[in-house]
């Protein structure tokens, strides 16, 4: 239901903005190794981070998972190859922001001024084992004015 008192406060434009956690489709990751589009983002639109909810405990095998967008295919996670005691179901990873390093990738979060999908490409695939990606996602953020 609709709060009937929005837009009677200004501080109702504070409350567009608010950065929300969303979980993605799920990925069998003992699927064909491809590119799988799992969330959507819309135009004008915050990423600001990304974690990996494991729904069915990963037997990895040689795993080997990225996971970005149209413009960076591992932007976020690169060579993710769970070998770092990230298999257990129930369990969320974060990976980080660095250079060179194994899975972390190279930002933790972007802009999207048009709309994109958040992907995960599996290049080798993991014995078994599902994921669901978690995205803090902000949109419509209140520009600051100086009084």
């Amino acid at each position: 239901m609709a709060n009937p008192l929005y837009g009677q406060n200004k501080f109702d434009n504070a409350l567009d903005g608010d950065a929300k956690w969303y979980a993605s489709q799920s990925l069998d990751l003992s699927s064909t190794a491809a590119v799988y589009p799992v969330f959507s983002v819309p135009a004008g639109s915050y990423v600001l981070d990304i974690k990996v909810l494991v729904t069915t405990a990963i037997v990895a095998g040689s795993m080997d998972i990225d996971v970005g967008d149209g413009t960076d295919a591992d932007r976020f996670i690169d060579g993710w190859d769970g070998t770092a005691g990230s298999i257990d179901v129930d369990t969320i990873h974060s990976f980080g922001q660095g250079s060179g390093s194994t899975e972390v990738g190279v930002d933790t979060g972007a802009y999207y001024s048009s709309a994109d999908t958040i992907d995960v490409e599996i290049n080798t695939v993991a014995t078994s084992g599902v994921i669901k990606l978690l995205v803090l996602l902000a949109t419509h953020i209140p520009s600051s004015s100086v009084h």
